[in-house]
């Protein structure tokens, strides 16, 4: 295993990593299961990105230091999940996201799990609920190809938190996108060569 960036020798991806400053606190949510897959994206999201939060659990008592904190201040965290509630940023104005919804420091939180376990994450904390909840409705087109999924226009968390930075703050997230690149084609290629 690489020691710096904890992938094996075969698909170290340290030549790639060039860490951005998100002008968001990105905190992720991440399932246990996901945490133990090896192809999972937040791993490089904690490669690509400085200031990241990674917290695994899926009850409310796996994460009671933050679900104090934003059911004290919720106008300070906002969660990217899509649910009946949920708004659609693409129909914010620019201006208003960027200076009163999104500005900088302010906290999101994105769920990393499957669908049918995120789901079951969102119905087991209800003080996510606290949060102004957003969904996209045109995301760009999913490039995450080395896991399926049968939900449409889904996005890796990678790529939904490059939209995110992307969309709002004109964020240059060509690091990340490289990195979810490069961890796929080394993947592919490691399997090729097993198989050949």
């Amino acid at each position: 295993m690489c020691p710096t960036c904890h992938y094996p020798q075969s698909t170290c991806l340290c030549a790639w990593v060039s860490p951005i400053s998100s002008p968001l606190n990105i905190i992720i949510l991440q399932h246990p299961k996901e945490a133990k897959h090896a192809k999972n994206t937040v791993k490089l999201l904690t490669l690509g990105i400085k200031n990241i939060t990674v917290l695994q659990g899926e009850e409310p008592q796996d994460w009671l230091e933050l679900a104090q904190k934003v059911t004290s201040h919720p106008q300070n965290y906002s969660l990217f999940f899509p649910h009946e509630q949920s708004t659609s940023i693409e129909s914010i104005s620019k201006l208003e996201q960027k200076t009163r919804l999104f500005p900088n420091n302010h906290h999101v939180i994105f769920i990393d799990a499957s669908w049918r376990k995120a789901l079951r994450i969102w119905h087991l904390n209800p003080w996510l609920q606290h949060c102004a909840s957003w969904h996209f409705d045109n995301p760009p087109d999913n490039q995450y190809h080395i896991r399926s999924t049968t939900v449409k226009s889904s996005l890796s968390t990678l790529e939904a938190v490059a939209y995110v930075l992307e969309y709002i703050h004109h964020t240059d997230c060509t690091g990340l996108h490289t990195l979810l690149a490069t961890m796929q084609q080394k993947c592919f290629l490691h399997k090729a060569n097993k198989n050949s």
